[in-house]
């Protein structure tokens, strides 16, 4: 009896050992359980910043080059030839070594085409006459600038090496010591102050432009984080019909447009929902694909509820106007079909069973923005979206990535004021490399609406 009396204490003791061993056991693996959680969450926002809904598509993964069954490039032949080559044949063939008879030889045309840089190094003989009046007056010539010693072309050059490709000063300057066996051998200070001095010729052209934004119809707005010295500032950009004007500035708040538009706009504003441009102009024009965008990105996380009905309902209506206004109405058929458009968006926006995701996009935009969403119907001449701006925008973000934004307010400036030109010679269906050239020659930017002559 004491024999079986010992063992049921010993079973107890074995069985409330293992219990807690088992509790222990569990406690450890909640407790990794709820770190792995928070190592998730932690993943998921940190991915969030990078994959969202403001994503463009042009970011997303996808398959790399043309589509299969996509048809191969080819060029059309120029009309004018600099240079004309004959390819002559060998006397054998270089695969068996058959002699080739001359008169079974026949002809192909083909192009090719090719660029050289040459390094010219250009002496001046300057006629200077010290005045009576204190002046002295030196001798002029329109092929070379009236000081310093990089010529007008590659002065251009630098600056579209620079802008076009975001190259430091230090790899333009090795670049040119390479193509040119170091014939041209100028140091990264001197390429900064020569691209310094273009932006300061052209500071009276970008304030001109500044100052005609006002008086622009409306204007595609966008901003990007932009860091200067280390400090977060902000990308400013407006595309108008004319004009593509950036603005480097520390701040993303409402004064950067009233120090731009002025406190009274009559123009209207596309953009998205950021809530800096929430009763500044006239009319406004909220962006679709930004729209879309959100309702596709929420669909995508919630593929069981109604979000994924709603994001097929708005893609659908954004199509049916989009169609509709590839055919240029006239004005009356516009008012008309506007009409048509609002009540179908109205039947979105007023149904009462949408989940919490599509809920959340009724309320904070398409209500939130009720009547900004169909101005593009009436107003010919803008879009739904705001792509126009965003694609321009996109071209500085390289520059933000390669070279981390600027190191001086100054540098900052500089850049605003040429890559604003940059950008507007190129939005008038301009070459940047042959206008700037064309403005240092003959001292005239030839923007839109331009009188003024510059004297440097």
């Amino acid at each position: 009896m004491d024999h079986i009396r010992t063992n049921v204490f010993d079973e107890n003791k074995r069985l409330r050992e293992q219990l807690e061993y088992k509790e222990k056991q569990a406690s450890e693996w909640q407790k990794k359980y709820y770190e792995l959680l928070n190592e998730l969450k932690k993943t998921q926002a940190l991915l969030r910043q990078f994959l969202n809904e403001n994503t463009p598509s042009s970011k997303l993964l996808k398959p790399r080059g043309k589509p299969l069954g996509g048809n191969g490039g080819n060029k059309k032949d120029p009309k004018n030839v600099d240079r004309i080559i004959k390819a002559k044949l060998d006397k054998r063939c270089h695969r068996c070594g058959k002699i080739i008879l001359r008169k079974n030889i026949d002809t192909r045309l083909r192009y090719v085409y090719d660029a050289i840089l040459k390094a010219v190094v250009i002496e001046v003989e300057e006629e200077f006459y010290p005045c009576d009046c204190g002046e002295f007056c030196i001798g002029k010539h329109p092929d070379i600038p009236q000081r310093g010693m990089i010529g007008y072309n590659l002065q251009t050059l630098f600056t579209e090496l620079k802008f076009n490709f975001s190259g430091s000063y230090a790899n333009i300057s090795k670049f040119f010591d390479n193509v040119t066996n170091g014939k041209i051998n100028f140091t990264p200070k001197a390429i900064n102050d020569c691209i310094s001095g273009i932006a300061e010729k052209l500071e009276l052209s970008y304030d001109e432009i500044e100052n005609q934004l006002k008086n622009e119809n409306y204007a595609h707005s966008d901003e990007t984080s932009w860091p200067v010295n280390g400090v977060l500032w902000y990308l400013w950009m407006f595309v108008t019909a004319k004009f593509v004007f950036i603005k480097i500035q520390n701040s993303r708040a409402r004064k950067v447009l009233i120090e731009i538009f002025g406190e009274d706009y009559h123009g209207g504003i596309i953009s998205d929902c950021y809530k800096v441009y929430d009763n500044f102009a006239e009319w406004y024009q909220k962006c679709w694909a930004h729209l879309l965008r959100k309702a596709k990105f929420e669909s995508e996380k919630y593929p069981r509820k109604n979000i994924v009905k709603f994001y097929e309902q708005l893609k659908s209506l954004h199509k049916e106007m989009t169609d509709f206004l590839k055919e240029n109405p006239s004005k009356d058929l516009r008012i008309e079909k506007k009409k048509e458009f609002e009540k179908k968006l109205n039947e979105i926006t007023n149904y009462r069973h949408w989940c919490k995701e599509a809920q959340s996009i009724v309320d904070n935009r398409l209500k939130a923005y009720r009547n900004h969403w169909l101005t593009a119907i009436e107003i010919e001449g803008i879009s739904l979206d705001n792509n126009l701006c965003e694609r321009k925008i996109r071209g500085s973000i390289g520059w933000r990535k390669m070279l981390g934004g600027h190191r001086t307010r100054e540098g900052a400036k500089h850049y605003a004021i040429i890559e604003t030109h940059r950008q507007t010679w190129r939005h008038n269906g301009k070459y940047p490399y042959n206008e700037l050239l064309n403005f240092l020659k003959n001292k005239t930017p030839c923007l839109p609406t331009q009188t003024f002559n510059f004297v440097h």
